[in-house]
């Protein structure tokens, strides 16, 4: 009898053990059958940014005067008897050349492209200068405060960049993230400038650009120099 029940408790035993290795082969085969109690989470779907095409400026064609030579021939005159002929001669008559002035180019802006979606999105609390007025050469900082209201991180991949206006920056055109900056959080950008030489009104642009070449966030500062 005792045999009996060892034999029936071994028979249940391996089929427990036959029944689990089973489960486990589906589980292993299929994560996302209905007897995994944890199946794992699926892939987000893969997103697919624009790119961005630059077009290239052509500078116009500049014609070159032609200069034309106008032959004018000297009438003959009526020679004497024995008198020996002498040479005729040709005069040349250069036309005025008219000079072609070469257009000066105007410095255009960099095209800025807008986001077809809510992933990269910005706010700007605080800029400066905002209108201040400034010595001509007077040193001062621009500064910019930005939220991230997207839906994707900010890396240290990403640059705060000059597209536009007076240059102000003693440095480079652009200026690497410090960090990572999730959505709702907020970074602060300097950068160290100098006011132009002369009096007036100046203005420049300034935009974040993905590691992608997607800017968005374009913000401008202006000042005075008196």
């Amino acid at each position: 009898m005792k045999n009996t029940v060892l034999n029936v408790l071994t028979i249940l035993a391996l089929l427990t053990i036959m029944i689990f290795c089973v489960v486990f082969a589906l589980i292993f085969i299929n994560p996302q059958t209905a007897i995994n109690p944890l199946p794992p989470e699926e892939l987000p779907e893969l997103l697919v940014l624009p790119t961005a095409t630059a077009t290239l400026r052509q500078l116009p064609t500049l014609s070159d005067p032609t200069d034309e030579i106008i032959l004018t021939n000297t009438p003959e005159s009526t020679l004497r008897p024995s008198s020996t002929p002498l040479p005729t001669f040709t005069s040349f008559v250069l036309p005025t050349a008219t000079i072609t002035v070469t257009p000066t180019l105007t410095p255009t802006e960099t095209p800025t492209v807008t986001p077809t979606s809510e992933l990269f999105q910005c706010l700007v609390l605080y800029k400066q200068p905002n209108g201040a007025t400034f010595p001509p050469g007077g040193d001062f900082d621009g500064k910019w405060t930005l939220r991230n209201v997207g839906k994707e991180q900010w890396s240290t991949d990403f640059d705060w960049v000059f597209v536009g206006g007076n240059r102000f920056q003693t440095g480079a055109d652009s200026v690497d993230l410090s960090g990572y900056i999730n959505p709702g959080n907020e970074v602060e950008i300097i950068v160290d400038m100098l006011a132009p030489g002369q009096p007036g009104s100046y203005s420049a642009k300034w935009a974040l650009r993905a590691n992608n070449n997607l800017y968005f966030c374009e913000t401008e500062i202006t000042l005075t120099v008196r």
